[in-house]
């Protein structure tokens, strides 16, 4: 079977995962006399969601892993909540608290910050990230305690609008970004320019190309009808 698949994956479970579930249950439904070895179907996906977002997440199966460079070139879409007033290790609620701050922006100045984050602009990508650095994925070396140079890398954004001040330190936004954009280091960068510190605590994935969130399947309810067949 050579398609693609759009999955909408949970919170509090790794891509991985779900690309295991996901996998399993469709190999589960082909015909016995057509099915491959588990182990030698191919399945990925397009772009790695940390365990704390949820979303989108586009499996490709089968020969279309193929097209996996060409896909990841679309744009992407998320909403998130940044929370202001702390920075933890992870940038999300996951990790500990390494800072703090009692200046938390109003509406009108992040609306005024917005224009400075959006086009090319410079990022460092989260410690913990599945980023290789010297082979190693960097958050395995962070989960040790080991210190390296956090990498830098350039993105686009394309779009960053404000959609709701949830209350009086939580900001809703929408953002449309290229591959490679990390939420959680926008989160830090806007903080920094108003001056304190903060976490994307929410992150949610609504659109990857033209795969929207409003068709994506649950992992556990994917049918191999569901697959986009190439």
């Amino acid at each position: 079977m050579n398609g693609i698949l759009n999955v909408n994956k949970p919170q509090g479970m790794s891509s991985f995962k779900c690309l295991s579930i996901v996998k399993r249950k469709l190999w589960e439904q082909l015909p016995l006399d057509g099915r491959p070895k588990l182990k030698n179907w191919k399945v990925g996906f397009l772009g790695t969601l940390d365990p704390l977002a949820s979303g989108v997440l586009v499996l490709l199966c089968g020969r279309a892993t193929k097209l996996a460079d060409m896909l990841h070139q679309g744009s992407k879409v998320y909403r998130s909540t940044f929370t202001f007033g702390k920075e933890t290790t992870t940038l999300d609620n996951e990790g500990e608290i390494v800072a703090t701050s009692d200046i938390i922006p109003t509406k009108e100045q992040i609306l005024a910050a917005l224009p400075d984050i959006i086009g090319e602009i410079e990022i460092e990508v989260p410690k913990y990230s599945a980023v290789h650095i010297n082979g190693t994925r960097a958050y395995e070396l962070a989960r040790k305690g080991i210190e390296f140079e956090v990498p830098k890398r350039v993105v686009k954004i394309d779009r960053f609008g404000l959609l709701e001040q949830r209350n009086e330190k939580e900001f809703f936004f929408e953002i449309e970004c290229n591959a490679g954009t990390y939420i959680r280091s926008l989160a830090k960068l806007m903080a920094q320019k108003l001056g304190t510190v903060a976490i994307a605590s929410e992150i949610i994935r609504v659109r990857v190309g033209e795969f929207d969130i409003k068709e994506a399947k649950s992992p556990d309810d994917v049918t191999l009808e569901d697959i986009t067949i190439l």
